[in-house]
Parts: structure tokens; sequence; C-alpha cells
């Protein structure tokens, strides 16, 4: 039944908001009911207020009784002591299906505040209601327009967020929207009245839009349910999770955010390694991770070859991508003779790090030789392109752009690659010149980071999770095949 109430809460064609406020041009928030009109929902949209005939031109109704139709979602805006009065009317309507935005319950800890959660506790588990909060953005799905926050994101992809933060829940998806990630769905769910992460987690399980599931978690109502679920679904749909409140400063902040219960770092720790679920330490590297997740073919192993420009940034890399536990296999004595022939002794490193500016600076005619000696190297399994931008400059950017976008692919063929790069110089000419080659290629598909250090702790993810994967088809033959040997003795 809960499948079904998600489905239409995340699908609506109708939408009513409690406590619809005209849009305040002194304020930079829109409101709820605004926040829904600028994004362009596609339903039927009724506000109510009991104070206002129409509210932003649209036609304004008392209460829910009003209205010409139980609506598929109600969204509530009104202060935390009229929410319970509101509750009893949603049931009293047939409307069971609600997000409380209102904030002011058990997050503050104060007493009259943990009564009032309570009281809306047992009216919303008495009725049966499907509650998404309080204390919360509630739902996001760019498809439809459906969205309480300011200019939401736009881009539509398989991506879906589940977020006990509303903040975190506009933060991730903005910041991953620049990557060129596109979303299917967004929920921000705070306080979990009587919807939790689990509810969520199954219902995109089951979602065939959703192929990838972000979570970012504080506290979870049952541990136990939700080692389950991800252990499951993560053999299916990769689980990438960001778990709030494991020091002792963040516990404090989670109890005082969302009223949660942040859990041990012992457990969460073997959550993860028992789960196979992909660990992120920031909504950053959480989108960094969705990206490759998003683009790149499982890697065979993780010997990486790293090229680049600039001896000191290729040492640096070694660094970087050992810590990350990715290997730098050396190139054969075969392929570094190959590669003599037309990348110069002076000023260039042939080893892996590949210091090789002459194969940059001429892409049509070095790359695809180069390129075909990676793909044939079995122990060379992913590919990093460092570029310092300001050695390239603008006339020669466009040109290892468009080689980027066609070589690689082809030559590389199912080999992970992805671009990182740099640009350090006063610059706005070059910086414009860098951003346009960056778009172009995330509009290709080709994940492109800012930072070395996240384009080889991406691929380090991305190696984990198919590894992990890798052990559990291994671990499950092997358990199949003993049964067969028992059967047949």
């Amino acid at each position: 039944m809960i499948s079904s109430d998600l489905d239409k809460m995340f699908n609506p064609r109708s939408v009513a908001v409690i406590g619809a406020k005209q849009i305040d041009p002194k304020t930079p928030y829109l409101g709820m009911f605004g926040s829904l009109q600028q994004y362009g929902f596609k339903g039927r949209m009724y506000p109510i207020n009991t104070k206002l005939t129409e509210v932003n031109g649209v036609k304004a109704y008392s209460d829910l009784s009003q209205l010409p139709e139980p609506v598929d979602l109600v969204i509530v805006s009104v202060p935390a002591p009229y929410v319970p009065e509101v509750l009893r009317d949603c049931a009293g309507t047939g409307n069971t299906r609600i997000h409380i935005f209102t904030a002011g319950f058990k997050e503050t800890g104060e007493p009259r505040a943990l009564a009032l959660q309570k009281e809306i506790e047992t009216i919303a588990l008495q009725h049966h209601l499907k509650v998404v909060g309080p204390n919360c953005m509630g739902i996001c799905v760019p498809e439809i327009r459906l969205g309480t926050w300011n200019n939401p994101v736009e881009k539509v992809g398989p991506v879906s967020f589940i977020s006990q933060s509303g903040g975190h829940a506009q933060d991730f998806s903005n910041y991953a929207s620049k990557l060129g990630v596109g979303f299917c769905k967004i929920v921000s769910y705070g306080n979990a009245l009587t919807l939790d992460s689990t509810n969520f987690l199954e219902y995109f399980a089951q979602d065939p839009k959703t192929r990838i599931i972000a979570m970012y978690l504080e506290g979870v109502a049952d541990s136990r349910k939700l080692f389950t679920l991800v252990r499951e679904i993560n053999k299916i749909k990769p689980v990438i999770i960001l778990k709030g409140g494991l020091t002792e400063a963040g516990k404090k902040a989670v109890a005082s955010h969302t009223g949660s219960l942040a859990g041990q770092e012992q457990f969460w720790n073997a959550f993860f390694r028992q789960t196979g679920a992909i660990r992120a330490y920031s909504l950053e590297e959480m989108a960094h991770t969705t990206l490759a997740m998003l683009h790149l073919q499982p890697p065979r192993g993780r010997g990486v070859t790293v090229m680049g420009t600039g001896g000191g940034i290729v040492v640096a890399a070694s660094d970087v991508c050992s810590r990350a536990g990715l290997e730098l296999p050396p190139f054969s004595k075969t392929m570094q003779k190959a590669l003599r022939k037309f990348v110069p002794e002076a000023g260039n490193m042939i080893k892996n790090p590949l210091d090789a500016q002459p194969i940059i600076m001429e892409p049509e005619q070095l790359m695809p030789e180069t390129l075909d000696m990676i793909y044939d190297a079995p122990d060379l399994n992913m590919v990093i392109l460092s570029l310092h931008m300001d050695w390239i400059g603008p006339v020669a950017t466009p040109r290892l752009t468009a080689a980027i976008k066609t070589l690689f692919p082809a030559h590389l063929k199912d080999k992970p690659f992805v671009v990182c790069w740099r640009q350090t110089r006063n610059d706005p000419e070059m910086e414009m010149v860098c951003r346009k080659m960056e778009s172009e290629l995330l509009d290709a598909g080709i994940p492109v980071y800012r930072n070395f250090e996240h384009a080889a702790d991406s691929l380090s993810r991305l190696s984990g999770y198919h590894e992990f994967l890798a052990k559990q088809k291994s671990f499950m033959a092997g358990s199949a095949e003993t049964s067969e040997m028992r059967l047949a003795s």
C-alpha cells in the first residue's frame, strides 16, 4: 500500500498547499505555492488560505472540504500548533498523502514541541496517513516540474536522492547538476513521522526510471531493515551514502536538526563493509562518485594510467593514486620504446604517469596510437587525463576537446577514463575556454573534475563497488557449486 501511495506522491496530478501565501518581493523564498508555480508544475494546484480569495492569481479555498476533488498530495505550511488540526482535516476529507513543511517539533528538543510531535504521530497512525516530514522540503520531480524550493534542478536523469536534510537535498542536486547529472526523484523527509528512508529506498528500488540511488542519512528508525535493503538493492542499483553525525559534535548537531539518533561509527563501518554501499564523506564526493557511476563501465582492475603535463603534477598524481588505493603499473619496455618514437626524451616521462605534452598538443596524430597501447595492456585498466590548461592555451583547446570526445571512446572502448583540469593564471579568457571544454565533455557523458584527487577517488569508489559485486557473485557461485556437490554425494 505504501508503494501505491508513494507513486501518487511522486507523480501527483493534483496538489493542495495549506497555508499558501502571496509571493513577497521583499524575501528571497517564494513559498511552497510560489515555488510550484515558478517551477511550472504540470498538475492542478489548489492554494488554501482562510484569509485570501486568491493566491498569486489562483483561486484560493478556505479548507480541504471546499476543493472539487481529493488531491494526490497535500503540502502543509502552517505554524506548528495548527498542524494537528490540519491532519485531522486531511483524514476527514480523504486526503491521506501529506508533506509537512512546518518545523518546530522534536528537532527542537523542547518539551512542548516533543508533545506536539507525539500528537501528530498519533493522529497520523490512527488515520493511516502517509507523511513526508515534518521539518523538510519534501518532494522534487523534475520531469513533472514538482518542486517546493526556489529554482530546483532542470535536468531529468536516472539518479534519485533520499535526504533527511532539506538543505542537502537542494545543495547536492544543484552541485551534481553542474556536473551534468540528471535527476529522477528527490525527497527531503526531515523528522520521518510515518515515512522513513527505508520506505523511499524500497520505492526507488522498484522505480524503473531510477538507476542510481544517493542518500544522506542522519538517523534511521530501523537500521536492520536499512541494512537488509541496501545489501540487496546495491547488487542491482548502486547505493551511495553520506552518513552524518558520526563524530560527537556531529551527533549533537543531528539531534538538534532532525531529532534523530545518529548511531555508532563502528556500526556504520561494518554497514558499508558488509552491504557494499559506496561511502561518501561530503556532498561533493557523493556528486563526483555519482558522475563516475553514471557514465563509466566496470573496470577490470585498479591499474590506472595517468596522462598529464608537468613533472611535478605527475609525481603528485602518483601519491594521490596510491592514497586512493589505485595502482600505477609501469609501462612495458615495448610500450616505452614505442612511445619514445614520438615523445622526446628531454622533459617527458614515459613510465606511468605519462608526462607527454606533445601527445596532448598533437592529439589527432599521436593520441590514437597511445590509446591503443593502453587498451592492449591488460594491467592498465583506467585512464586519468590530467590537463594543465595554461600550458595548452585557447588555440589548442578546441582541437583537444574534439579529440577527447572522439578518440578516447573509440580507442579505449570499454576502459573507463576521466578528465581533470587545472588553470591557475589570472586569465579570464582562458578560464572561459576551460569552462566551455568542461561543458562539452560533460554533455558528451565524459566525467570531468577540477581536482585530481576527486578524479582518483571517484575511480577508486567505482572500482570498489564492482569488486564487491564480483566477490558476491563468486561467493554465490561457490555456494551453489558446494550445494550441487552435496546433493550429488
